[in-house]
């Protein structure tokens, strides 16, 4: 565990300052004050960087996959409820019985 400044936290975790001002708002990282200048307890969590762009690709490519799946789902949904629509209006036109026409009185 170690102290290092927003700039190096941000840096070594590849996110922006603005990220590490936040989390330390919100509670979510260490921090510590002196000096005026803040620094960031780093709990030195991270995994080797190969690890974290290998656990990534596998992330991304799982929900690639969940998307695909998804989408899939979405689509038969739609064609199921199109189906449904064309059938209410089927129906509604074999129901529909046109008003009698009204007999013209003829004057004598």
């Amino acid at each position: 565990m170690s102290k290092i400044t927003v700039n190096e936290y941000a840096k070594k975790y590849q996110i922006t300052r603005q990220t590490v001002y936040n989390q330390v708002k919100k509670g979510l990282l260490n921090s510590i004050e002196e000096n005026g200048v803040l620094f960031v307890i780093d709990e030195d969590k991270e995994v080797p960087n190969s690890s974290k762009k290998d656990d990534c690709q596998k992330l991304v490519k799982k929900l690639l996959k969940r998307i695909e799946k998804l989408e899939e789902k979405l689509d038969k949904a739609q064609d199921q409820k199109l189906e449904l629509a064309m059938s209410y209006v089927n129906e509604m036109k074999a129901l529909y019985l046109p008003k009698p026409k009204k007999k013209k009185k003829s004057k004598k």
